[in-house]
């Protein structure tokens, strides 16, 4: 990454910070480090929501044999997720840990399955924000549940 691309990047971070916009937010998420090695993309999203995709790709199959992709990739759109319904909510960024995250596999996704994640925050407190949600293949299978509590700033 050269000097341009990293002021650009500074730039868009602090404009973010000062007038949050959760889709441009995730855009950028899903273009640098975790985000982008992963493949993440921005779906749709609404006042305490956030849908995000995962399109698979070779990098992430877990069971070569049989085409699984590796459940990590899974876990971490689903963590990615939830943060981000916690900032929706929340209606800012703000730095927040993942305190909890608890994945219910219902069957395993293949590498023809794009994977679309729904989490919202169903409530909020000054300390904790708890977190539900989904992943369906694209044909609407449910791939996985999730519950999860995510550290906020007190």
């Amino acid at each position: 990454m050269d000097d341009s691309e990293k002021r650009r990047l500074m730039q868009e971070r602090a404009d973010l910070l000062a007038n949050f916009d959760i889709a441009q937010f995730l855009r950028l998420i899903g273009s640098v480090g975790h985000g982008k090695a992963l493949g993440y993309d921005y779906v749709d999203h609404g006042d305490n929501w956030v849908e995000l995709g995962l399109s698979p790709k070779p990098e992430l199959v877990g069971v070569p044999e049989d085409g699984i992709l590796a459940s990590g990739a899974i876990v971490g759109l689903l963590d990615t997720c939830g943060g981000a319904s916690v900032w929706q909510a929340l209606g800012k960024f703000e730095p927040i840990v993942t305190i909890d995250l608890r994945l219910d596999y219902l069957r395993p996704a293949t590498i023809e399955d794009r994977i679309i994640a729904r989490c919202e925050t169903y409530k909020l407190t000054r300390s904790v924000a708890f977190v539900r949600g989904i992943a369906r293949l694209e044909d609407g299978r449910e791939l996985a549940h999730v519950a999860g509590t995510f550290m906020v700033k007190a």
